[in-house]
Formats: C-alpha cells, structure tokens, sequence
C-alpha cells in the first residue's frame, strides 16, 4: 500500500478521535478486479446481474429477467464490489451478499489482504466517486467509465477498526434508507391496484371498488373529455396562470423536462423508446411555463378538477392506444385527448375519491421526504468523515 498522503477528516468517532491521522490511498491499493470467467452454461437466473437489474441510485439489485444467450461472465463472490460501467451517474453500484456472475458491462472489485469490503463499499457508493467516474468516462450516449482511471482514485484510509465503525454506522442508515423504500413502493403499489379498482375498467359503468354510502348510486355516465373541459396548447416560453383555482393539468408529447414550478407531480409516466409520453403533472396554483408540446385541460364542466386528474392518469397509454392506428404511441396529438371518453359518478363520489388518492399521495410525499432526508444527511456525514 502506498502512502500518498496523510489527512485528518472532520468527523471523526470519540474513541479514535486520538488515532491520528488517516493515509490516503489509490484504489488500486486496496482492490483488485476479478476476472475469473464462466460461460452462459453457469449461470442462474437467481444470481445473473447485468446492467439492466443493478438499481439505480445505490439501492441493490432485482432478479434478473432473463439470461443472455451466449457470452462470457465474471464470477463474483459475496462481499465483492459490483460496478455497471455503462452511464456511471445512475450510481449503479452493489456489494454481493450472494455468489454469482455478472456481465461483461459490470466491474467486479474485490478488497486485497484484510482491508474492510464494507468500508470500501461504502466509499464507492458515493456521488463523489460516481462524479469521478463522469469525467474520466468516454462516449456521450452511453458514456463508460475508465477501468484505468479508476483504479487512480484517491481514498482515505484509517486503521481497520475505525472502518469497521465507520462501515457499520453507514451500514445501518442503509438499512433505514431500504426499509423506508420498500415501504414507498408498497404505498405506490397499492395505490396502483386501489385505482384500478376505483374507475371502471374498458367498457363498464361501474368500477370494481366503490365507498360503502355510494354502493346503489347507480352507473357512472360518459362523455367525451372535450365536452367536459377546456383543451388548449402553449407556445415556445409562454407563461399561463390558472387564476380560478381549478386544477389545470398537462400531457407532454415530447421528453418532459421537470420544473420547480410544478408543485404535483404524478407517478403516470408512459415510456416509448427514448421519450417519456404522457407524463401527467397537477398543478395547484401560481405560475407555470406551458410549452408548445403541452396541453392544458382547465375549466372544468360538471368534473371535480383533481377526480379528472386522476381519472386520465389510469391506464391513459391503453386509452390512447385505442385512439390511432399505429402499433405504438410515439406523441400525443390534441384528438387522442379531445376525442377520449371519461366515465364519471356523481360530483359527491368525485370529491370522496379524489380525497381518498390525495390522502395516498401524502402519504407517499411524506415516505419521500423521509428518504431524501436520510440520504442528504448520510451523504453530508460521509463529506465529513471522508474528507480530503
């Protein structure tokens, strides 16, 4: 191992706060790539890890889908480093807690001699060594990272019971962090179903589930969405307001670009190919930028404003598939919307549905900033305790 340099970090526990100071090291110092290789035959879909089934945003790994039908693999034991080395800024970075193979997009590192793997974990699931990985990354589209380079970065390094107290601490903000998570997908799963339930499916009057006090209020009535609302589209750096406090909402036909002027923004989002089609944002009141590849439904007859909302944000790719001939949904055109029906109850039901969902989304918001929270004050723990 060689000794660069020496650095005192910020943060520090009590019990090693007279250690004195930490070596900063190379990576290469203190891992080492696996190579080992296994043919298509070996692998499992249960242990297969690719690209396509390391998380993003440092949050583990799902099973894979399916195996590649020829190839070679790397072999990967439990405790090493998996890196995908295709866009680093996805922060796609697990360590094994089961043996296995990967794909040839994925680095395997494995920690040398006795040094800590969870510590070494922990340095590289970080925005500073993903950031690291970005400028020394070649391509534009698909950028890769530098194997080389790498191996070049610089970590701080203390004696191997303070990285064991420093990888145990993180360890268990991880563990908040990932139950806090499946607790957030539980949530967005189970609004998912009860809205499936809660609007008629293709073709009925009535929807599966409905609230105990509307039981005999009869089939919903259709209409056409044009008949029911204002449509209308913006123009390159325009600027609208809703001043009647009526809930406008937008479809976006081309890649949607976030704004912090959307103060709601749904988990509706159709995919095609490269784009995002049919991305839904609520929007509540104030200011927003209304491009020329949006459409703004505002003005609502007869219709709750965020019942509708909800309503166009189920199952809205089926309903414009029903609405062009083409085998895919590739844009949005004013028709698609204008000329698709939208079943609806009494506007006492409206009300207690659309209730029902926002309660959801608070929910939701909150689990949200709960994580965020985490995150942020993990990450500004690490830029003091690894500090340079």
């Amino acid at each position: 191992m060689t000794d660069t340099a020496k650095i005192l970090p910020k943060l520090r526990f009590p019990e090693f706060e007279n250690d004195g100071k930490w070596k900063v090291v190379k990576l290469g110092d203190v891992v080492t790539f696996c190579n080992s290789k296994c043919d298509r035959s070996e692998l499992k879909i249960e242990t297969y890890i690719s690209t396509e089934n390391i998380l993003q945003d440092f949050l583990g790994v799902k099973r894979a889908v399916n195996l590649p039908q020829n190839g070679s693999f790397t072999k990967f034991c439990i405790g090493d480093i998996l890196v995908s080395n295709i866009r680093p800024y996805l922060k796609k970075i697990w360590q094994a807690d089961f043996d296995g193979a990967a794909s040839n997009d994925v680095l395997v590192f494995r920690t040398k001699n006795q040094n800590n793997d969870k510590y070494v974990a922990h340095l590289l699931k970080s925005d500073a060594f993903v950031n690291y990985c970005m400028e020394g990354a070649k391509g534009v589209k698909m950028p890769r990272g530098d194997k080389a380079l790498m191996l070049e970065y610089s970590i701080p390094f203390p004696t191997l019971p303070e990285q064991q107290k420093i990888a145990s601490f993180l360890t268990s903000l991880d563990e908040q962090i990932s139950a806090h998570t499946k607790k957030l997908e539980a949530l967005k799963a189970h609004k998912k179903g009860l809205m499936q339930q809660l609007f008629p499916a293709n073709g009925e009057k009535t929807p599966k589930l409905r609230f105990p006090e509307f039981k005999n209020a009869g089939e919903w009535e259709e209409d056409l969405i044009k008949n029911k609302c204002s449509i209308g589209t913006g123009k390159s750096n325009s600027q609208d307001q809703d001043t009647n406090g009526k809930y406008p909402f937008f479809i976006r036909s081309a890649t949607p670009v976030k704004s912090n002027k959307y103060l709601y923004d749904c988990e509706a989002v159709i995919t095609i190919g490269d784009g995002q089609i049919g991305k839904v944002f609520h929007y509540v009141n104030g200011k927003f930028d209304l491009h020329q590849r949006c459409y703004k439904m505002c003005d609502f007859k007869g219709i709750e404003g965020k019942f509708f909302f909800y309503f166009f944000s189920t199952h809205f790719y089926e309903r414009a598939m029903r609405m062009t001939a083409k085998a895919t949904v590739d844009s949005v055109r004013l028709e698609m919307i204008s000329e698709m029906p939208i079943s609806f109850p009494t506007l006492p039901e409206q009300q207690k549905i659309a209730s029902f969902l926002t309660s959801i989304d608070d929910m939701i918001q909150a689990k949200d900033d709960k994580i965020r929270k985490l995150k942020t004050y993990k990450n500004g723990l690490m830029q003091q305790m690894f500090a340079k």
